[in-house]
């Protein structure tokens, strides 16, 4: 575990990058107990102070678990978020949808840019009605949303979903209940305060950003999409086949 203490990056997180580059690398099993704090330190010439702030800081991301009187243990498989080439939403995305742990987090109406206007194929001059939302799969899993939809078409749905608390409720109340996956882009940025806040990480922390239209069962577009995601805390999968 070689350290760089020249470098601008602390040690402590480069111990955290080493130790998840072998967990998300398959070098340890689910399940598999890790090396005590002592040996860790041991190996990495460092005081144990510093490699508890890095094994806490897995933790945190889900990908450890530490039991008392026994160690610290690699957790589970993480959520993934599989992309497959028949167009319908992701298990992980469904499981948010449905589950009624959302909160709505802020609503308002906004001019629709070209580009939207183009995808949820509504007039240039219409107006879009966003939701933001923080919503949870699981018991770890949190995302920071926000939804874009036709105002004129869905007009009260930021009321509809505070009171249910779930999208897939919330959607099928104006008759969409079944949504079809039409595109998902991929990207990676720095969170806003507002939705490092919410998902509990630095502002220096990246964010998974997972950017999509789902569309009805007819193919007509229902909304476009952005979730946020800690980075590390799901793994994308691409399904060729």
């Amino acid at each position: 575990m070689p350290l760089d203490r020249s470098a601008s990056v602390p040690v402590w997180r480069q111990i955290l990058s080493d130790i998840e580059f072998e967990i998300r690398g398959g070098l340890v099993a689910s399940g598999q107990k890790l090396p005590s704090e002592l040996e860790l330190s041991r190996r990495s010439g460092v005081n144990r102070h510093t490699v508890r702030m890095a094994l806490l800081k897995l933790a945190d991301k889900g990908l450890v678990v530490s039991r008392q009187g026994a160690g610290v243990f690699v957790t589970d498989e993480q959520p993934e978020y599989r992309i497959a080439r028949q167009p319908s939403s992701t298990e992980l995305e469904q499981a948010m949808n449905d589950a009624a742990t959302g909160e709505l987090i802020a609503s308002y109406r906004r001019p629709t840019s070209h580009y939207l206007a183009g995808l949820l194929q509504i007039d240039r001059g219409g107006e879009l009605l966003v939701l933001e939302t923080l919503r949870q799969a699981g018991s770890r899993l949190l995302s920071y949303g926000y939804h874009y939809f036709d105002a004129a078409r869905f007009a009260g749905i930021d009321a509809t979903f505070a009171r249910l608390r779930s999208l897939s409720a919330t959607l099928a109340e104006f008759d969409c209940r079944r949504l079809l996956r039409r595109a998902t882009w991929i990207d990676t940025r720095m969170p806003r305060k507002v939705e490092a806040a919410a998902l509990g990480i630095d502002l220096d922390e990246p964010v998974i950003v997972l950017s999509y239209v789902d569309t009805d069962g007819e193919g007509r577009p229902v909304l476009f999409g952005n979730t946020v995601l800690r980075g590390g805390a799901v793994r994308v999968r691409v399904e060729t086949a």
